[in-house]
């Protein structure tokens, strides 16, 4: 569309002016440019548009017939062009996102209200869900994603960094044998979460050490953080959690944490939490409205 609506100013302008040299200038562009556009035009439409002699040019009547047209044409597309210019600048219309379950009730909802009386036009939709959904097949405009980002295809802006943190309920730490290194974890009962075990097994680094602990035979297994969470905090098993969902719990007492000196991870270490969306919908200005929203509110949305 835009290299045709080039040759199509081209040509008018090189009939207004009876001159290829006159018209490039005024628009800026070669001589040999707009000889190129005209002959790309004609070849185009099988006929000659313009009727070229040593001292000028002019149209010929098959250019004077096709002029009215282009005329025409090209006014419809300069008033599309502000239509959309104009509906690009209002925010307004379905906005559907998907949130990791935890994030959303911890983090996210205290936000949401916020947002929608900032953008009163925009019809939210937000979607709870730990699985890694994919936006494309999904019709999800943009999604909060926490861990390591393989899907080179999407747009990422990092909210925060994600740290991990080892731990029990106090009951259960000392109702078992003390963990005093990685290896002890064998002997104890694991609590796993189903999305971010793709390895089964969980990695404990430090001083330059790796160490992986099998969590395949964990006692319990689940895609919902909650109820991880509450195992833990009934003194079921040892869990590995983001700090960012068990921040308060660690605070009041009810975990505890385990090999602090270790970085501990049931993912990868180099993790963060992004907001993430097509590249389709780079221009999309409720995307915008809503990328542009989380990073202005990044202290709150951080661990």
């Amino acid at each position: 569309m835009k290299e045709l609506t080039q040759r199509l100013r081209t040509l008018l302008k090189v009939a207004e002016h009876q001159s290829f040299a006159a018209a490039a200038r005024e628009l800026d562009i070669a001589s040999s440019t707009a000889t190129r556009h005209v002959n790309q035009l004609e070849h185009h439409l099988g006929e000659s548009l313009l009727v070229r002699t040593t001292r000028h040019v002019r149209l010929s009547s098959a250019g004077e017939q096709a002029l009215v047209r282009f005329r025409a044409i090209l006014a419809e597309v300069d008033q599309l062009t502000q239509e959309l210019e104009t509906l690009s600048e209002q925010v307004a219309g379905p906005l559907k996102i998907s949130v990791p379950w935890r994030y959303s009730r911890l983090y996210l909802a205290p936000l949401v209200s916020e947002f929608m009386q900032t953008y009163p036009k925009v019809a939210l939709e937000i979607i709870s869900s730990d699985e890694m959904m994919d936006l494309v097949d999904n019709h999800f405009d943009v999604a909060i994603r926490i861990g390591h980002l393989e899907d080179s295809s999407l747009v990422a802006r990092r909210i925060s960094d994600q740290r991990f943190v080892l731990a029990a309920a106090p009951s259960y730490l000392e109702a078992q044998p003390p963990i005093n290194q990685p290896d002890d974890l064998s002997h104890h009962r694991l609590l796993t979460f189903s999305y971010t075990t793709t390895n089964h097994d969980w990695r404990l680094t430090y001083e330059g050490r790796q160490h992986r602990i099998s969590a395949r035979s964990g006692s319990l297994r689940t895609n919902n953080a909650d109820i991880l969470t509450q195992a833990a905090l009934d003194g079921a098993g040892v869990v590995v959690q983001p700090l960012w969902a068990v921040r308060s719990e660690l605070a009041s007492g009810r975990l505890r944490p385990v090999l602090e000196r270790y970085r501990v991870t049931s993912t990868d270490f180099d993790t963060g939490i992004h907001v993430v969306f097509a590249r389709e919908n780079q221009n999309n200005p409720r995307v915008r409205a809503w990328v542009d929203f989380l990073m202005a509110h990044r202290e709150r949305l951080s661990c």
